[in-house]
């Protein structure tokens, strides 16, 4: 979550492309100053509650740079953080569901206890029942092996039916069948995953990107809620569909 917040906190390049202007440097300096005392408290936060040790290198590295020292492909990824920050609050029951997954999430808008979650007392946080986090996970896998399906058939990378002759369209057609029934979702278009009121077939490349985005990082906070990563570490968490 902080490293999601410093992400959203940090102004967009146009903003910060302005104060490379020689008129704009005591403006500059202003800003830096600014977000330099509010990252420091972020950092101080960490530290005290024991966090800082256990976040790897390039975490600790981008909340350490300062307002013109992250790169634009950082903020980037911190910024899709929301969709995992999303399935961990709602695995500690701070977020009732898990958005449908083409809506991006935003986990600002649920209701976090006001009392600091770094201060150290966890005693009162209990994850849901791990059959249900396992759906959950079930789900994100599905989701993100249906975008994957998308983006190889139309590169060309698989071709259109297996050496058998069954048609990958036959196997989503099936899938969403049993989706379905499992209330994956409530209802299918035109026999393929519903998506922006549409099938999923017909999604543009923009939409499959940000469909793509959304089921990946949730596969992944959900995979390492379940154990799969190797030692814990966060960043290893595989994400094989």
């Amino acid at each position: 979550m902080h490293i999601f917040t410093k992400a959203l906190a940090t102004p967009p390049e146009p903003v910060l492309a302005r104060f490379a202007e020689p008129s704009m440097e005591g403006e500059k300096a202003k800003l830096v100053s600014g977000f330099e005392e509010m990252f420091s408290k972020q950092r101080e936060k960490l530290r005290s509650a024991g966090l800082w040790e256990e976040m790897e290198g390039s975490e600790q590295e981008f909340v350490n740079a300062g307002i013109f020292e992250t790169t634009m492909r950082q903020r980037f990824d911190a910024s899709w953080l929301a969709e995992s920050v999303m399935c961990l609050l709602w695995a500690l029951g701070y977020a009732e569901q898990i958005p449908a997954y083409d809506q991006q999430s935003d986990p600002r808008s649920n209701k976090i206890p006001t009392k600091d979650p770094l201060s150290g007392d966890t005693q009162q946080l209990k994850l849901r029942p791990h059959e249900e986090i396992e759906r959950q996970r079930d789900q994100a896998e599905l989701w993100h092996w249906r975008c994957r399906t998308h983006k190889l058939l139309a590169d060309g990378q698989i071709p259109d039916a297996l050496p058998d002759g069954t048609r990958i369209a036959e196997i989503i057609r099936m899938t969403v069948e049993k989706a379905a029934e499992e209330g994956v979702f409530a209802k299918p278009i035109s026999g393929d995953f519903p998506v922006f009121g549409k099938a999923f077939r017909e999604v543009s490349e923009e939409e499959l990107a940000q469909l793509t985005s959304i089921a990946t990082e949730r596969h992944k906070a959900l995979n390492w809620l379940c154990g799969y990563a190797p030692g814990n570490r966060w960043s290893e968490t595989p994400t094989d569909t």
